[in-house]
């Protein structure tokens, strides 16, 4: 398995040095050690390392936090910062950028450890969470079918472009409804596969789009459950008529 590589962003030479060692001493690679933010974002193009340690007060005209916020931005690579401070002022603007972890100097090398490899786990939960989601959106999405998904408060939150071809429903404007907006049709069919946290197959169910005659979809409404309780729904679009039956 490869070693992991840590780009080291620091402008003072001795504190870097001592860092480099340390973090090879822990069986990590430092392929560079840079001192400004301008080159920390240069040298992150060019090696695409596994991890940044990013010290936040960098002499120059980019400090650590801008630098992270564009490597985080670009190339999504975790960060840690280092810092000699804790001023509030600093920390919050610190999380916009959303570091994996903060190391204040001086520090311990099981300190050191110890936030590097949570860094390095949570990025990976995450990525593999991005990949997931991307993934089963992309199968929602690929589908003729019509899908729109709720929360627990009954606000649409997804809405596929399934919408459009079947339902001729822009799934942009479904995005932020409540299902106290719909056409009241829908509502008791909705409500009752809520209360029962059973599905319910609809059919027939007319609906208007401005300007048309009613249309009349038929699917299924699934309700998403949460430890024993709603947690919003799937609703399925799959068949339209211009009549009843």
């Amino acid at each position: 398995m490869a070693q992991t590589q840590i780009l080291v962003v620091e402008d003072e030479s001795i504190v870097a040095e001592d860092i480099k060692r340390s973090l090879q001493m822990l069986g990590y690679v430092v392929p560079s050690i840079v001192s400004t933010g301008e080159m920390a974002i240069k040298k992150v193009e060019e090696l695409h390392p596994d991890l940044v340690m990013m010290d936040i007060m960098l002499k120059g005209k980019m400090d650590g936090i801008e630098a992270a916020g564009q490597i985080h931005a670009k190339y999504n690579i975790p960060i840690v910062y280092l810092t000699a401070f804790s001023d509030d002022k600093i920390l919050e603007r610190a999380k916009v950028t959303e570091p994996l972890g903060y190391i204040i100097k001086p520090f311990k090398e099981r300190e050191l450890y110890i936030t590097i490899e949570m860094a390095l786990f949570k990025h990976d939960v995450q990525k593999k969470l991005k990949e997931s989601k991307e993934f089963y959106e992309s199968i929602l999405e690929g589908i003729v079918t019509g899908v729109w998904v709720t929360d627990g408060n009954d606000v649409i939150i997804f809405a596929n472009r399934g919408m459009n071809a079947v339902a001729g429903i822009n799934p942009q404007q479904l995005l932020g409804t409540r299902i106290d907006d719909f056409q009241e049709f829908f509502k008791p069919y909705y409500l009752r596969a809520k209360e029962s946290i059973q599905p319910f197959h609809y059919q027939a169910v007319p609906f208007r789009i401005p300007n048309e005659n009613p249309r009349y979809q038929s699917g299924w409404l699934i309700p998403r459950i949460k430890d024993g309780k709603f947690n919003g729904m799937i609703c399925t679009v799959e068949s339209i008529h211009t009549q009843a039956g």
